[in-house]
């Protein structure tokens, strides 16, 4: 381009020129802006919307699979009714029991549309199958195979599981069909998050059997809407205004700048404007001190704009104080009972020692734990449970002083710290603490068994503001705490350096490793078994096993052991572990054939299936050994029913039933006439003050005549002298063991059913 030419290109134009090139440049730059963002945002939710989809295709997939499990525990249950087994082997009364007792009695799931039985060829029992919910009248024995089948608009799941009369599955006397609804019980089974259920459907027609394996692809079903992609594209819209607004009111001041150049009230507006982006004008509006004498209406207009804009900010500012307030009181407060939870303890606790740094005190740490809280979530529900949580957390807080604060450390456990105190004063806030519990209504939930709070107390004279010193006191704290639900504690305990070393395994973590690596490998378990005599042949009738851990440092011992368990809520898969391990034992021949073994099981495992159906796995040794089963009340009273009823079950299994710890308790007369006892083992605190004069030695004598004259067998435990040997044989007890007659020992050879010493 020649220099004549360049020089007239850059001539001075009008600054209406230089505006409209500035906002036409703006307009193309929004415009590609905006394009690149839309197409990003659409690529975006195209993608959300293909996630969704899959995601719904697996909730539904999940969903048939739960619902086969639910057919096969419904199945599992049905092969266990005594009368489903009475209908195949006698069907005279099959009608009147398929169509009034299968699905009223309660054995089976209430979604449940019917129930049939076939015999060993695939015909069904009754005689009109079809007019009696559409069972079919023949199926083939070969071909068991879960299958769809839409009738008049719905859509039903048939399920078909031989029925076998014994545990083993030996012998097959016939099969059951089940009959669910498939769209109920997938609305009662879970909650879709993705899968819309009003869109599911089939395209086969009535009559058609869709195989269970493929029946979620042969589905048409669509998801639900994403919430989160409808905020994505208001947020994107929104963003894209925003920059569109700065991008304005820059170009709209580069306006007034070229067309005017007024130094002043630029410098003025910059000055302003940057004081804006600094948060320094918070209040602050712009007067009209910014111009010279003539006033420019475009700047004007963009002064008041901006005085808007900053009344804008300012409300933006109150705003997100107060969102800020909401999140603090969010990340800080327990959303189920309103009262704070560990973060805010975590804080006030360095807050309040910052406070209280050049005045030391004493302080107290209160650990507050719900008595048998998993028992009662697991039999009322947890909707029940966090009812009490509540109830809990109100009693609580109204216990404690004026400026108190409770905080909810999580579960069932809750703590408090007393400044300014002494273990005296503490101990008095926990007894109010425990009788407000205690007072509190919480049968209006539906719990009938009392509710009750252990209390674990930690005292300083000057509490130490590190993270470790909070968590010795509070370490402290929980072995008081798990003192406290002792028998005869009480419910409140101070810490002191004599509560037993065995509590340190709630807080060790060598026994908790201990623990967990000998449920998962049983051989680490060693039993140690302590002979019982029988009183009246004067020989050793059978052997209780105590359970212990080969750990690294030696034996872990049972005061070790069982905090672990009970804390983590191990009973179960502990319980497992131990049975695993005694059946070892009598099946290398340790104990030898006419002996016997008593076996301890813990109170969630009385009620747990899993733990049912490992005891009747020791149903073959019954015909050689005795088997003695010890459950303490305890477990008797949390679950009455469902412990009796597999109580009931293992009795009618040749297993012996043994009450263990009787009178160590509350309730043993009350509950003992209902349960299927066999054996009543009397706690060893009870037979030592038998060698006692005073009330409680007859006490206990009428105590023990009147339970043997109601038919029962009597244990005496912790036998440690002939004296009290003689005493216990004197008032009619069948056996007693104690160190006196044999102390535990592991069995390396066969231990003869010899006559005992003593």
């Amino acid at each position: 381009m020649p220099l004549a030419s360049m020089r007239a290109w850059l001539a001075p134009r009008p600054i209406a020129h230089y505006a409209l090139l500035l906002l036409c440049v703006l307009v193309v730059s929004l415009g590609v802006l905006a394009s690149f963002v839309f197409n990003d945002a659409t690529r975006l939710r195209d993608r959300i919307a293909q996630t969704d989809q899959t995601l719904a295709h697996q909730e539904l997939e999940e969903a048939v699979s739960l619902l086969s499990r639910h057919a096969r525990d419904a199945a599992a249950a049905l092969t266990q009714w005594d009368e489903a087994r009475q209908q195949l082997d006698n069907p005279i009364y099959y009608g009147y029991w398929r169509n009034s007792r299968a699905l009223a009695a309660g054995v089976l799931p209430e979604g449940m549309v019917a129930v049939d039985l076939y015999d060993l060829q695939g015909r069904n029992l009754s005689a009109f199958p079809e007019k009696e919910a559409s069972m079919p009248p023949q199926i083939d024995p070969q071909d068991l195979s879960s299958f769809l089948q839409r009738e008049s608009g719905r859509h039903y799941l048939y399920f078909f599981f031989p029925f076998h009369q014994d545990a083993g599955k030996k012998y097959l006397s016939g099969y059951a069909g089940l009959k669910f609804d498939f769209e109920r019980e997938l609305r009662q089974l879970r909650t879709f998050r993705y899968l819309d259920l009003s869109s599911l459907h089939l395209e086969a027609g009535d009559g058609v059997r869709i195989p269970v394996d493929t029946l979620v692809s042969a589905m048409r079903f669509e998801s639900t809407g994403n919430p989160e992609t409808r905020e994505l594209e208001v947020l994107v819209t929104r963003s894209f205004y925003e920059i569109a607004l700065i991008i304005a009111a820059i170009s709209l001041i580069g306006y007034v700048a070229l067309v005017y150049v007024v130094a002043k009230p630029l410098r003025r507006l910059s000055s302003h404007i940057d004081s804006m982006r600094r948060g320094r004008s918070q209040g602050q509006l712009l007067d009209d001190s910014y111009r010279g004498m003539l006033a420019v209406t475009e700047l004007e207009n963009v002064r008041h704009s901006l005085n808007d804009y900053q009344h804008q900010l300012d409300d933006m500012h109150v705003s997100l104080a107060h969102k800020n307030k909401e999140l603090w009181t969010l990340a800080h407060q327990d959303p189920l009972t309103g009262i704070f939870n560990r973060r805010a303890f975590d804080d006030d606790w360095r807050a309040m020692l910052r406070s209280h740094r050049d005045t030391p005190q004493g302080v107290a740490f209160l650990l507050f734990d719900c008595d048998h809280f998993k028992p009662i979530n697991d039999t009322y529900g947890h909707q029940v449970g966090d009812r009490v949580i509540e109830g809990l957390a109100l009693s609580l807080g109204g216990a404690l002083r004026a400026g108190d604060r409770l905080y909810r450390l999580g579960g069932d456990e809750f703590a408090t710290v007393l400044f300014a105190t002494d273990p005296e004063r503490a101990r008095q806030v926990a007894e109010r603490c425990v009788e407000d519990v205690l007072r509190y209504d919480f049968n209006a939930y539906g719990v009938k068994e009392p509710v009750r709070v252990s209390v674990g107390i930690a005292c300083v004279e000057e509490a130490d503001a590190s993270v470790d010193g909070l968590q010795h006191l509070h370490r402290q704290a929980d072995i008081a705490m798990y003192y406290a639900k002792r028998p005869g504690q009480g419910k409140i305990a101070v810490y002191s350096e004599e509560m037993g070393e065995g509590l340190e395994a709630v807080v060790s973590s060598a026994e908790t490793s201990a623990v967990y690596e000998a449920m998962s490998d049983p051989s680490r378990l060693e039993m140690h078994y302590q002979p019982v005599l029988d009183l009246s042949t004067s020989r050793f009738d059978y052997y209780e096993a105590l359970v212990r851990i080969r750990g690294e440092q030696g034996l872990v011992m049972p005061s070790s052991i069982f905090p672990v368990v009970e804390l983590r809520g191990l009973e179960c898969e502990f319980d497992l572990a131990v049975l695993e391990r005694v059946r070892a034992d009598l099946e290398a021949g340790l104990v030898p054939d006419g002996a016997g073994v008593s076996l301890n099981v813990s109170g969630p495992g009385i009620v747990s299936q899993r733990v049912n159906d490992a005891l009747m796995q020791f149903a073959p040794l019954l015909i050689t050994h005795k088997l003695v089963l010890e459950v303490t009340e305890t477990s008797l009273i949390t679950q009455i029913a469902q412990a009796s009823a597999n109580l009931a079950r293992l009795r009618k299994a040749g297993f012996i039933i043994a009450l263990d710890d009787f009178g160590s308790g509350y309730s043993s007369l009350r509950y003992l006439s209902s349960m299927p006892v066999d054996l009543v083992k009397f706690d060893i605190s009870m037979v030592r003050s038998l060698e006692e004069s005073g009330r409680q030695a007859v006490f206990v004598e009428d105590l023990a005549r009147m339970i043997k004259d109601a038919g029962y067998r009597l244990v005496a435990e912790g036998i440690e002298s002939e004296s009290l040997l003689a005493k216990v044989r004197q008032l009619g007890f069948s056996h007693a063991q104690g160190f006196h007659i044999g102390r535990p020992a592991a069995l390396s050879r066969h231990p003869e059913p010899q006559r005992a010493s003593v």
